[in-house]
């Protein structure tokens, strides 16, 4: 048998590979590609041997040029027949249903991948609708329908239809947490990126859109709560996102386990490095025994020590935190240990992710630059430094490998906000200039540049103006800012004190900061000003008072054109823990003013404030606010220039000017000094995140004294007033601005003082 198979195998063989001859070979389907192109593929030659191995390797040549989607050949006669069908191209890209992505967004997408003149392929289009849908999904429409639509042209070419349905943006209906029991539902809501859908959020909607990457940022938000209110061993166990029936929203569920509450037992600073003594350095650990367990506060600490040893030349160190759990006792001992980095120097910054910053802007935010040591200190505080200048979501700065072990490359990758630019709008109520509203606009990175501009526009029914205002923050890449103010407004207050003014004014400014919680502006203004009267008898205006009725006006002079120039100089210092709605610290202010550098006004002023804020318990902050001031009048002055009291911001009950001096009218006339002290009691009346506060006050001043005119033509007093009330303040209101809706009452007050019960503000 084995005799048998052996003989048989070479006869098997011999046939398997049997020959064949073609006199000519031809070419089918081609229509794009050239003949050449397939021939050079083409191992059979005419009127020679060929085998079956001979097309498959024809085959196999043919398909690894990339044109072809099939290839047949066969035998007819004496001719070899080579049929190529040729891949479809793409001839256009187009899109259609889409709003919310433009067009440019989407092809962004594709990124070239789809693109005119490449050869077509379906697993390609099922990637690009797979990342249309991530990207649909990240904006906020979570239900988009993307379908492709196919269009066969002449010349096998394809045309890629995208038919979009971008339906909706999937809201957030309903926030749900299981597990917390020591801090509400309204607690952790308001720590949270991700907002419920409510009518009132009608102003930040993208605020209670679903978003799977904004739902990581809030798990991260509620754990840094927590651990900085005394729970260190919290976490987040699970999120979940179950969409609605209707389609349109998402029920947001958290599931967390809190742990125990700790206090702290101690801390201590201890060095591992030989030439540093920690001693040298213990003074400027902060956390303290018996305090609750606060994290932030915990690495803030860190970061001072961090800064004191990197300035006292030790650049290669860092401070390294080992904590100490007493799970019996619930209490953590904090243990600063200064390690030492590798030597490592700056070798480039990389800076990925900014569309619209440019580079620039960022660089000069930083405080180590190429060739300095890396100095962990340096690059912390460009971290924070990033993340305050408000252009961006998020700041990550990482090191890789230079092109020596001692070098170093930075690595910065920023995510920028959506948009920079603010709409705002407003209005406002009271006695003296009736009602009115305003429209603004704030960009605060205009065209990436870092520098902001903002425009508004005021009116009501006696006055109406207007200002735009450019400012950089970094003129021409110093420590400072530099902007400038250009404005003008109109008033008509013919039935209030017979007059109509008119002004048009600049005032460029400088600020700077000179330390961390110091500030110093001084600014110049120069303005324009036209005050003229109005007679009731005629009905018509007056540049100047007419001789006729001069005695019977007191201030006369005020009328007609005057120019004034005023430079002005403030200082502040501010130490309040939150901008929006501060609960401790205290605010200092210091303003000197000269006004007739240029003009025919001229005079000297001083103004002084001070605000303290003190929580008195978890939700009540007590404030007082004192404020004093002087004018010293050389020349030309006018009321406008002098002080009066009343109306939504000081000696609230009273009218704007409704305390001070008056004249036989009941026109105020301005006072040359004055002083207010105010207590209030603060307590929220919302959550956090509308920032609703009520508020009840006392308010102590007086506004008194003019040597311009006659005593017996003026009523003055220096007596105390005395008014007091309830407000409720709304710091983060709709409208982009603070508003405010006071209720005041005199307690004390003279003859001509006026007062006013209701005062209605939303202007900045």
């Amino acid at each position: 048998m084995k005799k048998l198979f052996f003989g048989l195998y070479p006869a098997l063989l011999l046939s398997a590979v049997s020959a064949d001859v073609v006199n000519q070979i031809s070419f089918e389907e081609l229509d794009r590609v050239e003949k050449e192109v397939v021939e050079e593929c083409v191992t059979i030659k005419p009127g020679k041997e060929y085998n079956e191995n001979d097309i498959d390797a024809t085959i196999k040549a043919i398909f690894a040029k990339g044109f072809f989607s099939d290839v047949k050949i066969s035998k007819v006669g004496s001719t070899l027949v080579i049929k190529c069908i040729e891949k479809q191209m793409i001839d256009q890209v187009a899109f259609e249903g889409n709003s919310a992505a433009s067009d440019d967004v989407l092809k962004n997408v594709v990124n070239n991948r789809l693109a005119s003149g490449h050869l077509f392929s379906t697993y390609v289009i099922k990637d690009v609708v797979s990342d249309f849908q991530m990207m649909y999904r990240a904006l906020g429409y979570c239900s988009a329908v993307i379908v492709p639509k196919i269009i066969r042209r002449a010349g096998n070419k394809v045309d890629i239809v995208f038919e979009i349905d971008e339906g909706s943006k999937t809201t957030v209906k309903k926030i749900i947490f299981i597990g917390n029991k020591n801090f509400s539902d309204d607690d952790l809501k308001d720590v949270m990126a991700t907002k419920e859908e409510k009518l009132w959020r009608f102003w930040d909607y993208d605020s209670h859109v679903y978003r799977e990457d904004r739902i990581d940022v809030d798990v991260d938000s509620i754990t840094s709560f927590y651990k900085n209110n005394g729970y260190p061993f919290f976490m987040v166990t699970s999120t979940s996102a179950e969409m609605d029936a209707d389609k349109k929203s998402y029920y947001c569920t958290f599931t967390m386990d809190e742990g125990d509450k700790y206090t702290i037992s101690g801390a201590t600073l201890e060095s591992e490095v030989e030439n540093i003594k920690a001693d040298e350095f213990k003074e400027f650990v902060s956390i303290e025994k018996g305090e609750i367990y606060n994290e932030s506060k915990i690495n803030l600490n860190r970061n001072i020590i961090r800064k004191e040893v990197s300035l006292k030349d030790h650049p290669f160190v860092d401070i390294a935190i080992n904590t100490d759990y007493d799970k019996e006792n619930k209490t953590a001992f904090i243990r600063y240990v200064i390690v030492e980095r590798p030597k490592a120097f700056l070798e480039r910054i990389n800076i990925v992710g900014n569309t619209r910053t440019l580079d620039n802007i960022i660089r000069r935010e930083f405080t180590v630059h190429e060739g300095d040591a890396l100095n962990v200190y340096k690059i912390q505080s460009t971290v924070e430094r990033l993340k305050g200048i408000g252009y961006f979501d998020d700041v990550e700065l990482s090191e890789i490998d230079g092109s020596a072990d001692d070098k170093k490359i930075l690595l910065v990758n920023v995510k920028e906000k959506e948009s920079t630019a603010q709409f705002k709008f407003g209005f406002n109520l009271n006695d003296a200039d009736g009602f009115g509203g305003m429209l603004g606009f704030t960009e605060n990175n205009l065209m990436g540049t870092g520098r902001s501009l903002s425009a508004e526009v005021l009116w009501m029914q006696r006055y109406y103006g207007g200002k735009i205002n450019l400012y950089d923050p970094r003129f021409m890449d110093q420590n400072f800012g530099a902007g400038v103010t250009v404005g003008a407004h109109s008033y008509d207050r013919k039935k209030v004190d017979e007059s109509i003014s008119k002004a048009v004014f600049i005032s460029p400014y400088v600020r700077y900061a000179i330390s961390e919680n110091v500030y110093h502006i001084v600014r110049y203004t120069l303005a324009r000003n036209q005050r003229r009267w109005w007679s009731k008898a005629d009905n018509r205006s007056y540049d100047t008072v007419p001789d006729s009725q001069k005695d019977t006006v007191l201030m006369k002079d005020e009328y007609g054109k005057y120019t004034s120039g005023e430079i002005a100089s403030t200082l502040i210092y501010d130490s309040t823990d939150n901008e929006f709605n501060p609960r401790e610290g205290y605010e200092l202010s210091m303003t000197n003013s000269y006004a007739g550098v240029i003009g025919n006004v001229q005079y000297f002023k001083n103004e002084f404030g001070a605000k303290y804020y003190h929580p008195l318990t978890e939700k009540i902050t007590f404030i007082v606010d004192a404020n004093i001031g002087h004018i010293h009048e050389i020349k030309g002055t006018r009321s406008a220039h002098r002080f009066a009291l009343g109306g939504g911001e000081n000696m609230r009950g009273f009218d704007y000017g409704g305390v001070g001096p008056k004249d036989n009218k009941d026109n105020s006339v301005g006072g040359n000094k004055f002083w207010t002290v105010s207590f209030y009691a603060k307590a929220p009346l919302s959550t956090k995140e509308m920032g609703i506060n009520g508020v009840v006050f006392f308010d102590f001043g007086s506004a008194w004294g003019v040597k311009k005119y006659n005593k017996k033509d003026i009523r003055d007093s220096s007596a105390m007033r005395i008014s007091t009330g309830v407000a409720i303040e709304w710091a983060r209101s709709p409208l982009g601005m603070p508003m405010s809706f006071i209720f005041g009452f005199p307690l004390k007050k003279q003859s001509f003082d006026e007062k006013q019960t209701f005062t209605l503000s939303g202007f900045m």
